[in-house]
C-alpha cells in the first residue's frame, strides 16, 4: 500500500481526472488504482464535495453486475439487515478488520501457491486458477458470516419453548421416566 492519496476530481458531465497523473481516467482505471494499492480520494471539481463513497460504491456494485461477483446476495441483505442495527458500528470495524487481514494473507497465500505449484511442475495449469480454492474458502468466510448476521426469526425461538413445555408436560405424566 503506498500512503499517498490520489486526489480524483469528479465533473458534472461524470468524467474523472487523475490530479496525480494530469489526465481524465474511468472508472476502471480508479479500480486499478486501488488494486494497486492507493488511497484514493474523489471531489466533485466545482464544489470541493467529497464523493469517495459514491464512486467506490460505483465500482463495487459495477464489479458485482459485470465481474465475478465477490459477495453472495445473502450477504448483501444481511448488509441491509446490520446497517438498520444498533451493532452497525462494531459491524464495520470487524469487517474492516476481516478484509485487512485477507488483503495482507492474500500476497503471502499467492506466493506460497506459485512456490507449490512450480515446485510440483503445476505452474502452467491453463485457464485454471491456482486461487480457486482460496476464492472458495473467501466466499464460504463471507457466507458464514452472513448465517451469523441473519437475525433469528421469533417463531422460531417461540417453537423451541413450545417444544420444551411440551416434554415438560410428557415428562410430569408419567413421573417413571
Amino acid at each position: 500500500m503506498t500512503g499517498e492519496v490520489r486526489t480524483i476530481k469528479k465533473y458534472a458531465n461524470r468524467r474523472l481526472y487523475d490530479t496525480g497523473s494530469s489526465q481524465s481516467i474511468t472508472l476502471q482505471d480508479v479500480r486499478d488504482l486501488i488494486g494497486a494499492g492507493h488511497h484514493i480520494e474523489v471531489v466533485e471539481a466545482k464544489t470541493g464535495r467529497d464523493v469517495t463513497r459514491s464512486v467506490l460504491l460505483q465500482i463495487v456494485a459495477d464489479q458485482e453486475l459485470l465481474g465475478r461477483p465477490v459477495l453472495s446476495n445473502e450477504f448483501l441483505e444481511s448488509m441491509i439487515r446490520v446497517n438498520s442495527n444498533p451493532m452497525r458500528d462494531l459491524t464495520r470495524g470487524y469487517l474492516e478488520k476481516v478484509m485487512t487481514h485477507l488483503e495482507s494473507q492474500q500476497d503471502s497465500v499467492e506466493r506460497a501457491w506459485s512456490s507449490t505449484l512450480k515446485s510440483s511442475g503445476l505452474e502452467d495449469l491453463g485457464n485454471v486458477s491456482p486461487l480457486a480454492p482460496f476464492r472458495q474458502f473467501q466466499k464460504k468466510i463471507f457466507e458464514v458470516w452472513s448465517a451469523a448476521l441473519t437475525p433469528r426469526l421469533r417463531e422460531d425461538s417461540v417453537a423451541d419453548t413450545i417444544d420444551d413445555d411440551d416434554a415438560n408436560a410428557d415428562n410430569n405424566d408419567h413421573p417413571g421416566r
